[in-house]
């Protein structure tokens, strides 16, 4: 198609020259981890979905569009909005709601500092004690940073479905009077995203440690309430099983969600968290609280609003 080779026009005046793949697919050096050979692939036909898949095969940075890859590049909105004109379905360009979100420069992946280093096996002690596991900390990308703005404090890193970075959540490992220091941008995203089946139960918790502690399909809302993104998700994605596993000071909270999903045909969980977290409980307890729990039902729910938490 005519308006595939004026996009590669494009995209190889910002990434450079391409080599041809099989169908329609096209490989670039990847910017994002500046290997030797062309391994970004890029693929220009836009499938039934609007999707144009794009996939660096040594770093696994992905997305599913153009414009995702564009604003992974920090196109400039002008030059992005003439590429994408191009694109089937003429998708449009809006920075308004983006904002970048990028790791402390100081920032340390754990999973590769030094056996002999203190700081790095004190901070893993921390987190085995938190119920984490060495797997964990590559699959959270978790690290830290020993100077600047965040320094004494573990990272976890979020990342959208692109697997692009939305949000970080910086925690002190050390005794501090500000155990959090999070970046300065909205919380309304899905954290986790780019760990999360949609096709399988959710499970909604408060912080990022009780979302690692249960291992599967657990969103944090990084507090009490839930995003206006990850409301949409819930709201538009095949998922009929919701478990909520909020603290009890979030229990009006939570009811009012359980209100609204029930009404949407959804399936819900209320879990009694006992006045623990799931980062207390650790995966086994919090499994076999999860195991156990009973569907919400419209009676029990008007019996939790009347009477309150039992």
């Amino acid at each position: 198609m005519e308006e595939n080779s004026i996009v590669l026009g494009y995209l190889e005046n910002i990434l450079g020259k391409s080599s041809k793949k099989s169908k329609d697919n096209h490989a670039f050096n990847c910017p994002f981890c500046n290997h030797r050979k062309p391994k970004l692939e890029i693929d220009l036909r836009t499938n039934e979905k609007g999707h144009n898949f794009w996939n660096c095969w040594v770093c696994g940075t992905k997305g599913k569009s153009i414009k995702s890859l564009l604003r992974r590049l920090k196109v400039e909105k002008s030059l992005a909005t003439e590429i994408l004109q191009y694109i089937r379905k003429g998708e449009t360009f809006d920075y308004e709601d983006l904002q970048i979100v990028e790791l402390p420069k100081e920032f340390q992946p754990l999973s590769k500092s030094s056996t002999t280093s203190v700081i790095a096996n004190k901070i893993k002690k921390y987190l085995y004690r938190r119920g984490l596991t060495d797997q964990d900390f590559i699959k959270y990308n978790i690290g830290y940073c020993l100077k600047g703005e965040y320094h004494g404090r573990v990272i976890i890193p979020s990342y959208n479905e692109d697997g692009i970075l939305n949000y970080f959540v910086g925690r002190s490992f050390e005794d501090s009077y500000l155990k959090y220091k999070n970046p300065p941008v909205s919380r309304d995203i899905v954290s986790f995203e780019n760990l999360i089946n949609w096709n399988q139960p959710i499970i909604l918790t408060e912080g990022v440690f009780d979302a690692m502690a249960i291992k599967r399909n657990a969103i944090p809302i990084l507090g009490k309430n839930i995003s206006k993104s990850l409301m949409k998700k819930l709201i538009l994605n095949k998922v009929k099983d919701i478990y909520i596993a909020l603290d009890r000071d979030a229990f009006k909270a939570a009811l009012a969600y359980c209100e609204r999903f029930l009404s949407m045909g959804k399936r819900i969980y209320l879990i009694d968290m006992q006045d623990k977290d799931p980062s207390e409980m650790g995966f086994e307890n919090f499994t076999r609280y999860v195991q156990s729990a009973e569907e919400l039902t419209l009676t029990k729910l008007l019996q939790y609003k009347l009477y309150g938490h039992q």
